[in-house]
């Protein structure tokens, strides 16, 4: 299979591409917006965005973050890094901008996709040998249709998604009211106050965020982008040492998590601010989890930001009617609600297969459906350093085309899915969020089985004290990967035990 189609040119599309590339494929990417990035394309990123993983994290194995980067890189300097990727490997000439896939089907072992030219308004249709879906966790902008939305719209309100806030002028001299605690809600809240008439944060629920520097010294990375850290969570695979801490040691857990719940608390003075979550931290902790934009808790403890744990009943003309029985008049309405992720354009025999009734994605890795031959995706297994697990996603994607992968039984694959589907309703249900597209925070586990899939190490060193308690470090993996080529054209060794899905 020689002619590959990618669906999105962000971050996982960028790598797809590069490793099929590396490997001598015909690529071809479809990119709806004018530019590369995804999320991080200027006109989908909202004003003061930046990553919430730092600079040497969120980073390519083999094309690391320039050092004058701050830690914590904005939006603008994220774009600019994946531009500097997609040009240093030879990616841009194959990327068609300003297109829109409209329909995917497979026919006669060729998928066919209809593209639609969005400058000039012309359709095509290009047939590839293997399509590989990037468009990832944040695919479509959510806006709930709150009553009487259209009425306040009419009377002269403005409502927008988070994502749609890039200018200054939008917030300024403004009564702006933010709706949800999300990162995004939060960030907007934080930068709204500065130049709005007033800010308004409606939320349902209080959710834990966490500090760039726990208790102001100690760098996030060190407490939770470790197998160390790692190994505090109940993961649905367990190595011995999760086994013991679950089992006789869950006490130790249980301390854990209680002294990291009470240094937020003080931290960030979460009773004076009335946002003392109701669920456990490590409940919370995955893809969603927020790091406090600097300065939110404090706008909120003085009142500068009027916070309201409430849920909105309603819209009457530029009212906007609260539960709780208030009442506010925004000028602004700013939907820090999330994407939707979906697949309109696949045909629909295969959309079901892959997507279930509760709209949550069925896939073996995160990657494949085996009833759905020559179609891939990366991005799917969204993490705390994406960049990362989609960057290694994209190297099994090749492995797997080339039939390259040491993988299991089909029965057992369909066993892990099924194990997994309800894993994700009945152990673990934050882990459904984003339609089960997030692989936090059991980040190590996912990397390491899809390492042990290719053949690979799944670590740098044999020190083993120091693989286990250092963050993680993506340069890591340039070395590890590297033995993926030149590999010759071999059979799939297929290892039938189900114990190797783990």
């Amino acid at each position: 299979m020689k002619n590959i189609g990618i669906i999105g040119a962000g971050l996982s599309g960028l790598a797809t591409a590069k490793a099929f590339l590396q490997e001598g494929y015909r690529v071809t990417i479809i990119e709806k917006a004018a530019a590369i990035g995804g999320v991080w394309e200027q006109s989908r990123s909202y004003l003061g965005v930046a990553t919430q993983t730092t600079r040497d994290e969120y980073a390519y194995s083999d094309y690391p973050m320039p050092a004058d980067y701050p830690l914590w890189p904005s939006g603008a300097q994220v774009q600019a890094y994946l531009t500097g990727y997609a040009k240093q490997f030879g990616i841009l000439p194959h990327i068609r901008f300003r297109s829109e896939v409209t329909s995917l089907q497979y026919h006669h072992g060729q998928w066919y996709m209809q593209i639609h030219d969005l400058d000039h308004h012309l359709d095509d249709m290009i047939s590839f040998d293997y399509v590989v879906i990037c468009t990832g966790t944040f695919h479509k902008p959510y806006v709930p249709q709150f009553p009487g939305l259209q009425s306040y719209r009419e009377a002269g309100g403005q409502v927008l998604h988070s994502s749609q806030v890039n200018d200054k002028a939008l917030l300024k001299d403004r009564s702006v009211a933010v709706i949800g605690f999300a990162k995004s809600a939060t960030d907007i809240a934080t930068l709204a106050v500065d130049s709005s008439r007033d800010c308004t944060l409606v939320y349902r629920k209080a959710q834990w965020k966490v500090p760039r520097y726990f208790g102001n010294l100690i760098n996030m990375r060190y407490l939770l982008f470790s197998r160390f850290s790692e190994a505090f969570f109940n993961a649905p695979y367990k190595t011995g040492f999760q086994r013991f801490l679950h089992s006789a040691g869950r006490v130790i857990v249980w301390m854990q998590w209680r002294g990291l719940e009470l240094l937020l608390k003080k931290q960030f003075s979460l009773k004076a601010c009335g946002m003392v979550p109701n669920h456990r931290i490590e409940d919370q902790i995955s893809c969603s989890l927020g790091v406090a934009p600097e300065g939110f808790y404090e706008k909120v403890k003085s009142g500068r930001i009027k916070a309201h744990q409430t849920e909105i009943a309603g819209f009457e003309g530029r009212t906007m009617i609260l539960r709780n029985g208030e009442t506010l008049t925004p000028d602004l309405v700013v939907c820090g609600t999330g994407f939707t992720q979906g697949l309109p354009f696949l045909e629909k025999i295969h959309r079901d297969k892959i997507i279930g009734a509760d709209g949550s994605f069925h896939l073996f890795r995160n990657i494949i459906h085996p009833d759905v031959p020559q179609l891939g995706f990366v991005g799917f297994n969204s993490s705390l350093f994406t960049t990362l697990t989609s960057e290694v996603a994209a190297n099994w994607m090749v492995q797997y085309a080339k039939g390259q992968l040491h993988l299991p039984s089909r029965k057992a694959i369909d066993e892990d899915m099924r194990f997994i589907s309800r894993w994700r309703r009945q152990g673990r249900p934050i882990s459904s969020e984003f339609s089960g597209t997030c692989v936090a925070p059991f980040n190590f586990m996912h990397l390491d089985q899809l390492m042990r899939d290719m053949g690979l190490r799944t670590k740098a060193t044999r020190w083993l004290p120091y693989e286990f308690f250092k963050p993680i470090n993506p340069k890591d993996y340039r070395i590890l990967l590297e033995k993926n080529r030149p590999r010759g054209n071999k059979q799939v060794h297929v290892y039938p035990q189900p114990d190797l899905i783990r």
